[in-house]
């Protein structure tokens, strides 16, 4: 049995937006990301929920993003032939790239962490799309204080002053980072784009 992941970009942005969104604290309207509800308060377990479920919903939306314009942020995992095989089959640069790194079975693909995959998107995508490159420093900015913040601590333990959501941090860091990375994400492929077209 084999599982065809050719639209492994399109499905993490999907996933990405439900992780966003899946608390009501946020919503996704017309291509955007909007703020829903300032009066969230429920158990702390679930303030963290919160915390956690956003952090991840960025770096899902970023390799979602360096997948679609076909940056190969991804690594063969040693020792994991097993379980199901990986195919692309309606997706040649994917299948070509999996082929490359001699990837076989899903469970070879190590798609490692938010920072390697900020390090590609600084290095191979930021320089080449048409965006202004100070909305992509923005960008990097944003995912260091993040990983500083709250991505390690809120995803590996349950720290009781996580437990209450700062509604300036939402507005002024989260949402502006999901939808520059949606802008990320919507921009015209790499390989469809003409040179020195730039969006402000």
């Amino acid at each position: 049995m084999s599982i065809d992941i050719s639209n492994i970009a399109q499905e993490n942005h999907h996933y990405a937006i439900h992780l966003a969104t899946v608390q009501n604290v946020i919503g996704y309207k017309n291509g955007s990301f909007v703020l829903l509800d300032a009066s969230f308060g429920e158990k702390p377990f679930e303030v963290v929920d919160f915390w956690r479920n956003l952090s991840l919903a960025t770096e899902i939306l970023l390799k979602a993003s360096l997948l679609k314009h076909h940056i190969p942020f991804f690594r063969r995992r040693a020792h994991g032939e097993y379980g199901e095989r990986v195919t692309a089959d309606t997706n040649p640069w994917l299948q070509k790239t999996l082929e490359e790194m001699q990837i076989i079975y899903i469970a070879e693909i190590n798609t490692g962490t938010i920072s390697t995959a900020l390090r590609s998107a600084e290095s191979e995508l930021f320089p080449k799309i048409p965006i202004d490159p100070e909305r992509t420093a923005l960008i990097s900015k944003m995912f260091y204080i993040i990983i500083r913040t709250r991505r390690n601590r809120n995803s590996h333990f349950f720290f009781p002053n996580q437990a209450r959501i700062d509604f300036s941090e939402v507005e002024m860091l989260f949402l502006p980072l999901l939808n520059l990375l949606e802008e990320l994400y919507s921009t015209p492929p790499l390989h469809h784009h003409s040179e020195n077209t730039i969006l402000k």
